[in-house]
C-alpha cells in the first residue's frame, strides 16, 4: 500500500516537472489528493485507473483559449490527430525543398560553423513555435493572423495575412522548380529505355511534366485539413531519408577513400578538400544562414495542428514540437553533411545535381541504384510536401478575405426574397451562395465571424464576459472562439475553396514556368521574409501578450525567462533581416 502511494506522488512530481509551463499549486486540488492517497478505500486498482482517465481529459490548465476545446476528440471531429500523426505533419512542414541547398552551407562556412548555426535555428525554431502556441492559448487566436490580431490589431491581422500568402506562393513556386527539375531527367530516362537504340530521344519538355504531376496531386491540393494529408508526411520522410544515407554513404566512402589514397599525379582525389574548421566570410555567413533558416521554417502550420491535436496539454504540444524539429534536425544535418562529403567544394546549391543520373564505368552497382531511388523518393517528398504548403497558402488567403468582410459577413437579408435588406456587399454573398452547391440552410443564414466574440483592450466592463479581464490586461485582445477559424463560412464555401486553390496553382504554375533555377527563389524570401514569419512576428506577438499576463506573485503564470528569450530572439532577427536583406539586394 505505501508502495502505491509512493509510485503515484513520483508520477505526479514527475508530470509537475515535465510541464514546462510555470507551476501553479492549487492548495484544493492538492487537499483533495493528499486526503484520496491517505484512504485505503480508494486506492484499490478501479479507483487509480478513474484517477488516471480523469488526469488524461482534464486540461491542466483550464485558462488556456483552445479551439475546439480541450475535451474534444477524434469521434466527435474536433481533435482527431494523435501525437505521432501531428509529429509528422510537423516534420513534413520542415522537410522540403529547402533541405537540397544545405550541403552548399557547409561548403561554405565549413563544418564546425555549418553545425553551430544549425543548433541556433533549430533552438530558434523550437521556441518560436512554442510561443505561438502559448499566443494562441493566452488569446485565443485559432491560426497565425489572428494571434496577431490579439496583439496588434485586425489590420495587423490582413497585413501579416497577406505576407504570408505571398512567402507561401514563393515556396510553392520553389517547390514546383524542384519537381520539374527532378522529375524531367527521370522520366527522359524512361521514354528511352522504351525507345529502340537507334532512335534519337529529345529532352521532355519539363513544363509538361510539371503540369502532369500536378494534375496528379490535385486530390490532396484541394484536402481542407492536415490531417488528412498524414500519410504525405510518413511517405515523405522515408522518402528523403533514402537520399540522406545515400549521401551519407556516398560521402563516407570517398572521404575514406581519400584518406587512404596514395598522393600521385593519377590520383583522381587530390581536389577534393572537407573543411573542418574554415572561418566563413561575412558574406559566406550572409549567403548561408538565411538557407539554414529557411529550412525550418514551419511556423504557419504549427497552429493548425495544435487546433487538431487531441489532448492538447502544453507538456504535449512541447513534447510534439522537441520531437518534430529534434528529428529534423538529425535528418537534415545528416543530408547536409553527406552531401558535402560527397560532393566536396564542387557541391552546387542543389545537391541532386552532383548525382549522376547514369552509372559510369567503374561506379559501385549498389551506390548507383542507392543514389536512384535517392533521386525518386525526393522527387515524391517534395511532390507530398507541396500540398502541405497548399493549404496555409489558402487559408491566408482567405484570413485576408474574412478580415475585409468583417462588417459584412452576416446575409443582412434573405437570398430568397432577394435581398432587401442586405448591404452594398450582398451581391458578393449572394454569388458566393448561388456557387455553393454543398451549401446546407445552417450555413444560407451564418457568416464567417458569427461564431467568434473579440473582447478589444478598450472594452468596458460591461463587455467583458464571464471575467475574462483576469486573463490579459489592457493592450492584448481576447478572441472567444467555438471553433477554429477554418469552420467560418469562407472557408466552408465550396466556391471559394475550390476557385482559390485554382487560383494559387495556377499562378504558381506561371512563376515556376518563368523561373528557371530554384537558387533565385530561396535567396529572395530566405532573407527577409523567413525572419520576418519565423521569428519576428511569433516574438513580437509573444512579448505583447505574455507581458499582460499576471505575475505569479499576483496569482498568474506568466513567463518572464521566456519574455527575455524573445526580445533576444527579436533583436537578432531584426538585425539579420536588415543586414540580410541588403547583402541579397546588392548581390
Amino acid at each position: 500500500m505505501v508502495r502505491s502511494h509512493l509510485m503515484l506522488l513520483v508520477q505526479l512530481l514527475e508530470d509537475t516537472m515535465k510541464n514546462y509551463n510555470s507551476i501553479n499549486v492549487h492548495y484544493e486540488e492538492e487537499e483533495d489528493l493528499c486526503n484520496t492517497l491517505s484512504s485505503p478505500s480508494k486506492t484499490d486498482g478501479l479507483s487509480r485507473a478513474s484517477i488516471s482517465i480523469a488526469n488524461e481529459h482534464t486540461n491542466p490548465n483550464p485558462q488556456d483559449r483552445l479551439t475546439p476545446p480541450f475535451e474534444s476528440s477524434s469521434e466527435d471531429g474536433g481533435r482527431p490527430s494523435t501525437l505521432l500523426s501531428g509529429t509528422f505533419n510537423l516534420i513534413a512542414t520542415i522537410v522540403g525543398g529547402g533541405v537540397l541547398s544545405l550541403p552548399i552551407v557547409f561548403s561554405k562556412c565549413g563544418i564546425l560553423f555549418t553545425t553551430l548555426s544549425m543548433i541556433l535555428s533549430a533552438y530558434m525554431t523550437y521556441m518560436g513555435l512554442s510561443m505561438l502556441c502559448m499566443c494562441s492559448r493566452r488569446g485565443g487566436g485559432s491560426s497565425y493572423g489572428e494571434i496577431v490580431r490579439s496583439a496588434f490589431g485586425e489590420r495587423a491581422e490582413e497585413g501579416v495575412s497577406w505576407l504570408l500568402f505571398v512567402f507561401l506562393v514563393f515556396v510553392i513556386v520553389g517547390y514546383m522548380v524542384l519537381i520539374r527539375d527532378i522529375w524531367t531527367p527521370l522520366v527522359t530516362e524512361a521514354v528511352k529505355a522504351t525507345t529502340s537504340i537507334d532512335q534519337h530521344v529529345d529532352e521532355v519538355n519539363g513544363d509538361y511534366v510539371l503540369m502532369g504531376i500536378i494534375g496528379i496531386m490535385l486530390p490532396f491540393l484541394i484536402q481542407r485539413s492536415l490531417h488528412a494529408l498524414r500519410w504525405n508526411c510518413y511517405i515523405g520522410f522515408a522518402s528523403v531519408s533514402i537520399l540522406t544515407l545515400a549521401l551519407c554513404r556516398g560521402g563516407l566512402q570517398r572521404l575514406y577513400d581519400n584518406i587512404i589514397a596514395d598522393d600521385d599525379d593519377t590520383n583522381q582525389q587530390d581536389d577534393f578538400t572537407i573543411h573542418f574548421f574554415k572561418v566563413p566570410s561575412v558574406e559566406e555567413i550572409l549567403f548561408s544562414f538565411p538557407i539554414v533558416t529557411c529550412s525550418f521554417l514551419c511556423h504557419f502550420n504549427i497552429i493548425a495542428i495544435q487546433n487538431a491535436l487531441s489532448v492538447p496539454t502544453r507538456q504535449r504540444m512541447q513534447t510534439l514540437i522537441g520531437y518534430a524539429v529534434g528529428s529534423c534536425f538529425l535528418l537534415m544535418y545528416s543530408l547536409g553533411l553527406g552531401g558535402y562529403l560527397f560532393a566536396g567544394e564542387s557541391i552546387q546549391g542543389n545537391v541532386l545535381l552532383n548525382v549522376p543520373m547514369s552509372k559510369g564505368d567503374g561506379e559501385d552497382e549498389g551506390e548507383f541504384w542507392l543514389f536512384l531511388f535517392g533521386r525518386i523518393g525526393t522527387g515524391v517528398a517534395i511532390m507530398l510536401a507541396m500540398p502541405l504548403m497548399a493549404l496555409p497558402c489558402r487559408e491566408a488567403l482567405l484570413e485576408v478575405v474574412d478580415v475585409w468582410f468583417h462588417d459584412s459577413h452576416h446575409r443582412r437579408g434573405d437570398v430568397d426574397n432577394g435581398g432587401a435588406d442586405a448591404d452594398e456587399t450582398s451581391w458578393c454573398w449572394r454569388l458566393f451562395h448561388r456557387c455553393n452547391k454543398d451549401e446546407t440552410t445552417q450555413d444560407r443564414s451564418i457568416a464567417t465571424e458569427d461564431e467568434i466574440q473579440e473582447i478589444l483592450p478598450t472594452a468596458s466592463e460591461d463587455e467583458l464576459v464571464d471575467g475574462e479581464d483576469s486573463i490579459l490586461k489592457p493592450r492584448a485582445s481576447l478572441l472567444i472562439r467555438n471553433e477554429p477559424i477554418q469552420k467560418d463560412y469562407i472557408f466552408r464555401n465550396s466556391f471559394v475553396h475550390y476557385g482559390s486553390t485554382i487560383l494559387i496553382i495556377a499562378m504558381c504554375y506561371s512563376g515556376a514556368v518563368i523561373v528557371r533555377g530554384v537558387a533565385f527563389v530561396w535567396s529572395f524570401i530566405g532573407s527577409s521574409m523567413a525572419f520576418f514569419i519565423a521569428f519576428i512576428v511569433p516574438c513580437g506577438c509573444f512579448i505583447v501578450i505574455e507581458s499582460e499576463v499576471p505575475s505569479v506573485d499576483n496569482g498568474g503564470d506568466r513567463h518572464v525567462s521566456w519574455i527575455c528569450v524573445a526580445w533576444a530572439i527579436l533583436v537578432f532577427s531584426v538585425v539579420g533581416a536588415v543586414v540580410c536583406t541588403c547583402n541579397s539586394l546588392t548581390s
